[in-house]
């Protein structure tokens, strides 16, 4: 899905205030699979129903998806 001139704003957010860092891993999943269970990630879903904010993150994008798929398509 996409969100439009909202999709630019968020673009422009990114750019300025997210970073990405890397390190090669050669069990990148075991590497994710520990991250998930010792920090605080609470926009990661997958594997991190223990979250406190899981359920009300994964009711929000559910709730946004279904108005999404309501709304006519902007192009």
């Amino acid at each position: 899905m996409t969100f439009s001139s909202g999709e630019m704003k968020l673009s422009e957010w990114l750019e300025e205030n997210a970073y990405v860092a890397w390190c090669p891993h050669p069990t990148p999943s075991v590497l994710e699979e520990h991250m998930i269970s010792t920090l605080s990630l609470p926009l990661n879903l997958d594997q991190n129903r223990r979250h406190a904010f899981h359920q009300k993150l994964s009711e929000l994008r559910r709730t946004a998806k279904a108005k999404a798929r309501e709304l006519p398509i902007a192009r």
